[in-house]
């Protein structure tokens, strides 16, 4: 089965948890089928034999049984939340560390709310019904096995109605194959693209208040909505007729056992008790052939989530070489053509960038400023063609990972914030000396602003960034690169959000330390352009 074989990895992690949660459910299989032996004897016992003592006994067994099959689930169900949940956990993050390193133009046109719902449901769906599946199939096999010899032995009529039903469950589940996995793969998409809108919602919630555009946003949220409830009925509907099969196997069978105990009891040949194991054991079968009777309907579901997946994981990553460079000395954009969905943005590009000096990238919008550094930084590897080169290596060939984390600093024209702590935003884990922090705080101008706040640098950032201001996110942007203290430094509108003060104290501070980095700033700030080196007008580098 190739859910399986493809969970197994995610599963098996914990399989010293694993192995325990087997254990403990073949103990309760155990049980369940002793304690029907355990009610028929003290049945047996109150309609011929009598014995209070056996009574007794048999009572106190059946108690201690009860009471060991409890303790036991209870064990297995937390066992079971604590593998679910941390398979499910690698499975996603597994996803997403894929989706983390492929190519910057496969977001392009996403909508990464439904991506991220889709994952998170598909994920947790497959780890579910695998761990269900490796359990389950082991318990009612071994059941059904069980069960089915047993009533062999008493009577070979109860043989042959289950090779009947057996047979009649592998057509019917023949017949709605195919359609179960079309209606659900149909289903699911509804359900992805309904919670993208809902949390469209919110999510604008601003420009919604601003523009009076809650009509207009409810219509889209109405259209999702009726699409995935049509499918949701279309999916009931296929699925009641499915169960119904189900039903109406397990009524002829419920029938069939009575009407062959029943008359083995009026002529004398079983006792009550003896009616009563073989009753539980025939439900105990039918309820294990039911289970692989339903399972092909969850494999089809289930189908549907695996394919999602492997449809991601299928998206080839981005190259990552394997070269470290100890330094950065220059940067070499070399006849790039890139397009951007079908506008061609660079043809025959060429540009070089030297340690020492400042850069400053200006034109006209959409001209390809952001887009180039983009290129730079490797967001875009396979996508172009042409040659981007640190020290003459190749990027395709450099381990851009490291270089990005180690040599270069990036702040963007609209600064992310996490929501967590201002030192946390400002040092996202690096190592770094109080100091260097301190000092760069006053040249950036954020010590007054700092002090004023009632938790300092542990005051918390909220989901959004509303309790700080465009001017300080701006700054605390540029503080995290500083403080990472990179060899190339890249900034996009570093000043558009500065005071004069903290825009003179900046400029000032990166002319103090150029002579060993390389910096690009993508500016169309006058003070900016009068710092410079190099003042590049990308409009001009197309040959």
């Amino acid at each position: 089965m190739k859910i399986f074989k493809f969970c197994q990895k995610f599963i098996f992690k914990y399989k010293g948890m694993f192995s325990i949660y087997i254990f403990l459910n073949i103990m309760i299989g155990i049980l369940s089928v002793i304690i029907p032996l355990i009610s028929a004897k003290i049945i047996d016992n109150l309609t011929y034999i009598k014995s209070k003592e056996l009574l007794i006994n048999y009572s106190i067994l059946y108690a201690c049984f009860i009471a060991g099959n409890m303790i036991i689930g209870f064990l297995s169900s937390y066992i079971y939340i604590k593998l679910q949940t941390k398979s499910g956990y690698e499975l996603n993050t597994h996803l997403i560390n894929h989706l983390q390193n492929v190519s910057l133009s496969y977001f392009n046109n996403m909508d990464t709310v439904y991506l991220n719902q889709r994952i998170n449901s598909d994920s947790n769906t497959v780890i579910v019904f695998c761990i269900n599946v490796i359990i389950n199939v082991l318990v009612n096999f071994l059941t059904l096995i069980f069960t089915s010899i047993m009533l062999i032995k008493i009577n070979y009529k109860i043989a042959i109605i289950l090779i009947i039903l057996l047979t009649a469950y592998i057509a019917i589940y023949g017949i709605f194959k195919k359609p179960l996995y079309k209606i659900m793969l149909k289903t699911k998409e509804a359900q992805s693209e309904f919670f993208s809108k809902l949390n469209e919602q919110l999510f604008n919630v601003k420009f919604i208040k601003i523009h009076s555009a809650g009509k207009f946003f409810a219509k889209r949220l109405d259209s999702t909505f009726n699409s995935l409830i049509s499918k949701l009925i279309s999916s009931q509907k296929l699925s009641y007729l499915y169960a119904s099969c189900d039903t109406a196997i397990g009524l002829l069978a419920q029938l069939s056992i009575f009407l062959i105990g029943g008359f083995n009891i009026i002529s004398g040949n079983m006792t009550i008790g003896f009616f009563t194991i073989m009753t539980s054991y025939f439900s105990m079968m039918m309820n294990s052939a039911r289970y692989f009777f339903n399972l092909g309907k969850s494999y089809q579901d289930n189908l549907v989530s695996y394919n999602r997946i492997t449809e991601i994981l299928s998206i080839n990553k981005q190259n990552n070489g394997d070269v470290n460079l100890n330094c950065i000395d220059k940067i070499n954009v070399e006849n790039i053509l890139f397009n951007y969905g079908e506008k061609n943005i660079f043809n025959n590009y060429n540009i070089e960038f030297e340690k020492g000096k400042i850069y400053n990238l200006v034109g006209d919008n959409g001209a390809g400023k952001t887009t180039l550094v983009n290129l730079m930084l490797g967001l875009y590897i396979n996508d172009y063609s042409g040659k981007i080169k640190y020290n003459n290596f190749n990027v395709e060939n450099i381990d851009m990972y490291e270089i990005k984390l180690r040599c270069i600093g990036v702040t963007e024209q609209e600064p992310i914030l996490i929501a967590d702590t201002l030192l946390n935003n400002i040092t996202f884990g690096q190592k770094y000396s109080n100091d260097k922090l301190y000092e760069l705080i006053e040249i950036l101008n954020l010590d007054n602003y700092i002090s004023s706040l009632d938790n300092g640098l542990e005051t918390i950032i909220n989901e959004k960034s509303s309790n700080i201001s465009g001017g300080e996110k701006q700054k605390i942007s540029i503080l995290r690169e500083l403080l990472k203290n990179p060899e190339v430094l890249i900034f996009d509108e570093p000043t558009s959000a500065l005071d004069s003060l903290s825009k003179i104290k900046l400029i000032n501070y990166l002319q103090e330390i150029k002579t060993d980095k390389i910096i690009i700033i993508i500016s169309h700030d006058e003070i900016i352009k009068n710092i410079c080196d190099k003042i590049i007008n990308i409009k001009q580098l197309n040959i």
